[in-house]
């Protein structure tokens, strides 16, 4: 199942942070395997979050500088026809033990031109991952990229960014009620008391309230990212009691991860039936 991770506006949403968060968290208590990537080319990519030194892993072994050892080296094999699944394998860094891992970037090509082979190869790289992990994260960048618009259209589910500026918030519902259908969404740098709360979002754009989860910034957790200790920061805090002060960080956390399961299970049983 292709889950994508998505916003209009990055940075006040917290989007990044968010997505680190709800990836680490969804195998903590869970026995699904995720395979996480992102659709751009960067110094501020998810694995940066995951691992610190993250620059030990650039080059993977086995292929070229032209082919590359990240995700880029893997999408040049699909080009060739290289569509057995377990290639995969050879381009996967281990966050958690069997359960989360992630296709780096090996910094060969520039973003215009990975956003053209990604677009290219993005059907054959969601079969590859889909044989060998349960769930495939994808942290989507907002711009106008192929592959973005691709993502969105091939993704089972969306889980929406938003953040709690009426005028936003408009322009957002305008723009963007194609994507609603199948999507959740995460209220980030969420603030309680301000006027556009979670039951206020789901009362006026008419969303189940159960589709809300509101994450509010946690700079601490922001911190961890930046260095690389996401992993440690979610595994000790994972059940933190109500006098912690990354306890409400944490309940949005869980309760976006609780969201996305149930979605899951939704469409599990649809597909037996």
């Amino acid at each position: 199942m292709k889950i994508a991770f998505w916003s209009s506006d990055k940075e006040k949403t917290g989007s990044f942070y968010n997505f680190a968060a709800v990836s680490i968290a969804s195998v903590m208590n869970n026995p699904r395997t995720i395979t996480v990537f992102e659709n751009y080319i960067g110094k501020n990519n998810i694995g940066k979050a995951y691992i610190n030194y993250i620059g030990r892993y650039h080059t993977g072994y086995g292929v070229g500088f032209y082919e590359g050892g990240g995700i880029e080296g893997l999408l040049r094999r699909i080009y060739r026809g290289d569509d057995n699944p377990g290639i995969l394998k050879y381009y996967l860094k281990e966050v958690i033990q069997d359960r989360l891992y992630y296709i780096p970037q090996g910094y060969v090509i520039n973003s215009e031109l990975f956003d053209y082979e990604l677009y290219y190869n993005i059907e054959e790289l969601f079969r590859i991952i889909e044989h060998n992990t349960d769930l495939c994260y994808i942290n989507v960048v907002q711009q106008n990229h192929l592959s973005s618009k691709e993502i969105l259209q091939e993704a089972d589910l969306i889980v929406i960014n938003l953040y709690q500026n009426p005028k936003y918030l408009e322009n957002f519902f305008l723009n963007y009620y194609s994507l609603i259908p199948k999507s959740l969404f995460i209220v980030g740098n969420y603030i309680p008391g301000e006027l556009m709360s979670c039951s206020k979002i789901a009362s006026n754009y008419d969303i189940p309230l159960e589709n809300i989860a509101p994450i509010p910034r946690d700079e601490y957790f922001n911190v961890a990212c930046d260095t690389g200790f996401a992993k440690e920061f979610i595994i000790k805090n994972y059940k933190c009691g109500r006098n912690n002060p990354h306890y409400c960080f944490m309940q949005g956390v869980k309760r976006t991860v609780n969201m996305i399961s149930k979605r899951i299970e939704s469409r599990h049983l649809q597909a037996i039936r």
